[in-house]
């Protein structure tokens, strides 16, 4: 075993261990599911290096770290992707409070200065 293989494996030990933890809250289980199985294909990289290689030649591509790479690559992208969709629909939503909130205040205020006429 090397020495990355003993640093990799406990950290994805414990990361495998906390994402299946949240696996049995309701409203997380995809986002879950979907860490476990990242988690457990990193464990099975790390402890089998040679299994990447062979996955990378039945989709096409010559070696394993290439495989990973581009994996990577691929889901870097796609995870940018949905959080700037979740920072613009959080944007959209403060924007409609901070509108309401203000609404709210000028008829407070109006409603406060008639009363006091």
């Amino acid at each position: 075993m090397i020495l990355f293989q003993l640093v990799a494996i406990p950290l994805l030990v414990v990361m495998l261990l906390v994402s299946a933890r949240n696996l049995f809250q309701r409203a997380r289980f995809l986002t879950s599911l979907a860490w476990t199985l990242l988690w457990v294909a990193g464990l099975v990289a790390v402890i089998n290096p040679n299994e990447t290689t062979e996955i990378a030649k039945l989709v096409g591509i010559r070696r394993g770290a290439d495989l990973l790479m581009y994996s990577s690559v691929l889901g870097f992208g796609v995870g940018f992707y949905v959080v700037s969709l979740r920072l613009r629909r959080m944007s959209r939503e403060i924007t409609l409070l901070t509108r309401e909130v203000a609404l709210l205040e000028a008829e407070r205020k109006i409603s406060g200065s008639s009363q006091r006429s």
